[in-house]
């Protein structure tokens, strides 16, 4: 059966009594995001007031960030969390490196697989070994400060849209996670395939490759307002030319422009219009039952389903009640 885990996020204080809850309804895993918070400080918080559920990144920073400093940081929250911490890496886009974190953006699937690498060598110091990486992208050549207690291998997910990450998370990942801006076709027919082909270069089967991925989910009976919402969502994502690929599977590339000018000039009544057409597609949005069949769709394509909702657009008051509503309608206990 396909595991269900659940986004947290929102102001700080209250990311524990969310974890909590997820606890509660007999979620799997909760998972943190890094927009506005630290996905790390967000971690911490969600492992603290849990015992029984897996709590991942999806996702945390990795180029702004030493691989060491990441390992690091991987292995006390290994340790808080009792070994329940999945590390989900993302690179992030060119813009967003350059622009908001001051670094380079250089060959992302290449140096996305050795910052992988680096991290799993300066995890093993804990254990006893000895770092001794010298790579194309990164150097490193001397263990933490001794003193920190070793931990079980942590679990290494590597966000991925393009067939290129996808294959570098086949080769050397221990699992995928996949963008909300998603499709169960773009899944079967890109994901799956392209993983399959990393996961085969390493001498590896599909199979041992955890797939997750995450949904753009809108609870309402209002079915107007969770799909307006969600087209909201939509068009923020299909305005980076990164996930252009998504949107031409299903003949929706050409709205990459006009989304990009309405974003620019503030327009959220035009994004939504021009989103509207993709909803369908890319979002689950609508009533209790409407959801359920939609959510229906991924079965047997991934391995874990993380259910969120639309981020861009609604209050904390809207973005507080739809998190409420995706407990109480999906909670696997139930």
């Amino acid at each position: 059966m396909t595991d269900i885990g659940i986004v947290v996020g929102g102001p700080i204080p209250a990311i524990a009594e969310m974890a909590r809850q997820a606890e509660d309804g007999g979620f799997e895993s909760v998972w943190v995001a890094e927009t506005a918070h630290s996905a790390y400080v967000q971690a911490a918080l969600a492992a603290q007031p849990t015992s029984r559920l897996r709590v991942g990144t999806n996702i945390a920073l990795s180029f702004p960030r030493s691989p060491t400093i990441t390992a690091m940081t991987a292995r006390d929250l290994a340790e808080l969390s009792g070994g329940r911490f999945i590390l989900g890496l993302g690179s992030q886009v060119k813009r967003v490196n350059e622009q908001r974190f001051g670094v380079p953006f250089e060959h992302p699937a290449p140096k996305m697989a050795e910052y992988v690498e680096v991290v799993r060598e300066v995890l093993a110091t804990f254990r006893g070994k000895t770092v001794d990486h010298r790579g194309r992208f990164y150097s490193v050549t001397m263990n933490p400060f001794p003193g920190a207690a070793a931990v079980d291998d942590v679990p290494i997910y590597i966000a991925a849209v393009n067939e290129r990450m996808l294959e570098a998370a086949g080769r050397v990942a221990d699992g995928v996670l996949g963008h909300p801006l998603t499709s169960p076709d773009y899944i079967r027919e890109v994901v799956r395939p392209a993983v399959a082909r990393g996961a085969a270069a390493s001498g590896r089967n599909l199979s041992e490759v955890s797939l997750t991925n995450s949904v753009v989910l809108q609870l309402n009976e209002d079915r107007e307002r969770a799909r307006f919402e969600a087209a909201l969502q939509i068009a923020f994502y299909a305005t980076t030319r990164t996930y252009r690929p998504v949107l031409d599977l299903h003949g929706f590339g050409d709205l990459t422009a006009p989304l990009r000018a309405a974003y620019a000039g503030g327009d959220l009544s035009e994004m939504a219009r021009l989103a509207m057409p993709m909803v369908d597609t890319y979002a689950i949005a609508g009533s209790e039952d409407e959801c359920r069949e939609r959510l229906a769709a991924f079965d047997g394509l991934v391995d874990r389903i993380l259910l969120g909702g639309a981020w861009v657009g609604p209050d904390q008051e809207a973005l507080t009640e739809n998190h409420r509503r995706i407990l109480e309608t999906f909670r696997p206990a139930a």
